[in-house]
């Protein structure tokens, strides 16, 4: 499913609020490790934060002649000797759901691991009944490496999530002499 009318952009720490407001949304908060009544103040800290990582927003324009924020990724590349390593982040917007736009902004993730970062491996948590979800990841050639038992208390109860891998192999150097 294409999402022709998303804008991807990076965030900012003007975005703070919009996605503090979608953080705290219940289809986000079950889907994923989120608390409830997370702050904006951690929100901002993370934005304003030089460390590495890189935070997307897909924006919309909506009738009234707005913007809004539908969803939010993130990937954090590792150090060191996991350099080649980066950890994904995708929550999308409950109103928004099934539209395409975590299609577009996996993808624009994607593009930034293999074409900017050069990253090798992506890797990612999601909850074992985020069946949505793991079928995106798994159509973008994540697969299942393993799973934690009673991993994530969600409303008082213990259920399991899965750790998701995707590997991409080094590209070959040019010996063309070019």
């Amino acid at each position: 499913m294409d999402a022709p009318n998303l804008h991807i952009r990076a965030a900012e720490p003007g975005d703070a609020a919009a996605l503090t407001v979608m953080a705290n949304l219940p289809g986000v908060r079950h889907g994923t490790l989120r608390l409830p009544f997370d702050p904006q103040s951690r929100i901002e800290r993370r934005l304003a934060t030089e460390s590495g990582d890189h935070f997307l927003v897909g924006v919309i324009d909506t009738e009234g002649g707005g913007r809004e924020i539908v969803t939010h990724a993130g990937l954090m590349p590792s150090r060191r000797r996991r350099a080649h390593v980066g950890e994904v982040l995708l929550i999308v917007h409950d109103d928004h759901v099934g539209q395409g736009y975590g299609t577009a902004m996996l993808r624009a993730l994607l593009d930034l691991a293999d074409n900017w970062l050069g990253l090798r491996r992506l890797e990612l948590d999601v909850n074992v009944d985020n069946h949505a979800a793991i079928r995106l990841y798994e159509r973008h050639g994540f697969e299942v490496e393993g799973t934690r038992r009673h991993d994530v208390l969600r409303a008082g109860v213990l259920i399991d999530s899965h750790i998701m891998g995707r590997l991409k192999a080094a590209p070959e150097p040019d010996r063309s002499g070019r």
